[in-house]
């Protein structure tokens, strides 16, 4: 692929979401949204729309058949590392109270919707199965993380990641597939349905809550998270991952994965669990303006170097 074409396919996933982003704003601005709505749609995100992705995403493929299990350690294994370098950094530069959200913002990306859909931009609708298993541990893994991270207290953190409805839905779904269960057409469709109010509600409620005030306090903060988010983790996951001798569709895998945007989740979570959801918010707004670029930047290196196929 050109450089054109990289970008256009980047540009072809993250540009409708900077556009319902924008579309969030300016709802609110005319006075379409309010504080009830974003509080209300945060709960529904949480709550019933992701969990409903997680589970159809997880329970109606093979986990067995697409599990490439020396990716997925390694995979979690890195960003556990990650997690703990960001958290060190962050401890010893910001206020105690933004430092889970900074942390998770840094590592946390959107997988499910802009991952997949650059994976299946560069490779083909082949890879779709092995990058969902992917997914699938991965996203445990992020939100076992994130519930570390936001608890005030840690005493119960276990109890909380218990009750989280996003782990839930991953270890049903997970269950659901390894029992060979079959899913219903109308359950299949209705999940669907549900699914599908994710990303869009998710964003609008992000739009609505950007304060430009707080982003003018907070623009350093957002962009070294951002920084840590699209360049220096994953170039330095990828590189570790070259040596390691990974087949380069799992390479590709693992970069357009771990180089996403920060993920509306980490928005969702920081809003819940938080009182600096607005931070989460802007890390989100500027990841994914620069997403394009970085994505397109690392695909172009990776294939020169033929790391991935072109």
């Amino acid at each position: 692929m050109s450089l054109i074409s990289h970008f256009q396919s980047a540009i072809g996933v993250t540009g409708p979401v900077l556009i319902i982003l924008v579309m969030g704003m300016f709802l609110k601005r005319i006075a379409l949204l309010n504080a009830n709505f974003v509080q209300i749609g945060n709960k529904l995100v949480f709550n019933v729309a992701l969990p409903s992705l997680l589970f159809l995403s997880t329970g109606s493929g093979s986990i067995t058949q697409n599990l490439n299990l020396p990716l997925v350690i390694y995979a979690v294994l890195a960003t556990v590392a990650s997690v703990l370098v960001v958290w060190l950094i962050a401890r010893s530069t910001l206020e105690a109270s933004k430092v889970g959200v900074f942390t998770q913002c840094a590592f946390r990306g959107n997988m499910g919707i802009i991952g997949l859909a650059l994976c299946v931009n560069a490779f083909g609708d082949q890879v779709v199965a092995k990058a969902a298993v992917y997914l699938a541990f991965l996203t445990i893994v992020y939100n076992l993380l994130s519930v570390l991270l936001l608890s005030n207290s840690k005493s119960n953190v276990l109890k909380k990641i218990a009750k989280n409805p996003l782990i839930i839905a991953i270890v049903c779904g997970g269950a659901w597939s390894l029992l060979k269960i079959p899913m219903p057409n109308v359950m299949q469709l209705s999940l669907g349905y549900l699914s599908q109010l994710t990303l869009p509600l998710a964003l609008l409620c992000i739009g609505a809550s950007l304060d430009w005030h707080s982003f003018k306090a907070n623009h350093q903060q957002a962009l070294a998270a951002t920084c840590l988010k699209l360049i220096i983790l994953p170039a330095s996951i990828v590189v570790i991952g070259i040596y390691l001798n990974f087949a380069p569709e799992a390479l590709g895998i693992l970069f357009l994965m771990m180089a996403t945007p920060t993920a509306a989740a980490a928005y969702v979570m920081s809003k819940q669990m938080t009182e600096h959801g607005n931070l989460a918010a802007e890390i989100i707004t500027l990841s994914t303006a620069l997403s394009p670029l970085t994505v397109t930047l690392g695909l172009i290196v990776l294939s020169y170097f033929e790391y991935i196929p072109s």
